[in-house]
């Protein structure tokens, strides 16, 4: 993986569950440390900090993910995604 730098101060995370509809039924922000503690669940990824694309999370991840930021919910229907996003400066 390229270890360039990334500036993560103007970075947010979203954990997105999309309905059928493909409308974003539910949303949950993540922070830096919490990336830190999912990301190498994604070995696929283009980057350090999942913050350049939206990332499928399979059911066969949330076990892992819940592991490492116990607060998360997923609810049975859905789809989720992960992805960064920059913040409004």
């Amino acid at each position: 993986m390229n270890e360039k730098h990334t500036d993560t101060e103007n970075l947010g995370w979203e954990l997105i569950g999309w309905d059928s509809d493909e409308q974003a039924a539910h949303v949950t922000d993540l922070n830096r440390v919490e990336i830190l503690g999912i990301r190498d669940l994604f070995p696929a990824r283009d980057d350090d900090f999942l913050e350049t694309a939206a990332y499928e999370v399979p059911p066969a991840l949330y076990s892992a993910m819940r592991s490492a930021i116990p607060h998360l919910e997923f609810r049975p229907g859905l789809e989720y995604q992960i992805g960064g996003f920059l913040l409004s400066v």
